[in-house]
């Protein structure tokens, strides 16, 4: 699947932000509250673009959500932005896909199977795995018992090294 580069979308004057199914930010854990064509403008952008992250809508390509998220797929969504032309645009200078601006309108809401369907596909096949012989734990003897067959395998080895020596 080809994403759009971050020049692409900068260009196109758009942009995505993951969140939490709650709509909270995983990151500053605030909640949004998204209308429909709706304007939200920061009170203060940060415009040097030296910093990686600072303060206004902070977006994002596709890709980097991706490689980002490590719970696309159980409990988050991906929300489209468009920027207005009077918005400024600072991409940090080490930038591999963010970006940051002061004004965005909500476009809308992605559901992140839709967007990454190769991943889908790997999530479906997890559902259906069941593990043939899985792993299970034991509680492991007392030190008690533990001590005299430590103690033996210590010999077994010091016996062993010095026979090779």
């Amino acid at each position: 699947m080809k994403f759009e580069s971050l020049d692409e979308l900068i260009k196109r004057r758009k942009g995505y932000k993951y969140l939490n199914k709650d709509r909270t930010s995983p990151y500053q854990h605030h909640k949004y509250v998204f209308r429909k064509s709706k304007m939200f403008r920061c009170g203060h952008l940060n415009e040097n673009p030296m910093e990686d992250c600072g303060a206004g809508w902070n977006l994002a390509t596709l890709q980097w959500i991706l490689g980002d998220s490590s719970q696309l797929f159980t409990d988050q969504i991906i929300v489209e932005f468009s920027i207005p032309p009077e918005a400024k645009i600072i991409v940090p200078q080490n930038s591999i896909g963010k970006f940051r601006t002061d004004i965005v309108r909500f476009e809308k809401i992605h559901d992140p199977k839709n967007l990454f369907p190769q991943l889908k596909k790997t999530l479906d096949r997890c559902k259906k795995y069941k593990p043939i012989n899985p792993i299970t734990a034991t509680k492991l003897p007392s030190k008690k018992k533990l001590k005299p067959i430590l103690t033996k395998i210590k010999a077994q080895v010091g016996d062993q090294v010095w026979d090779q020596v």
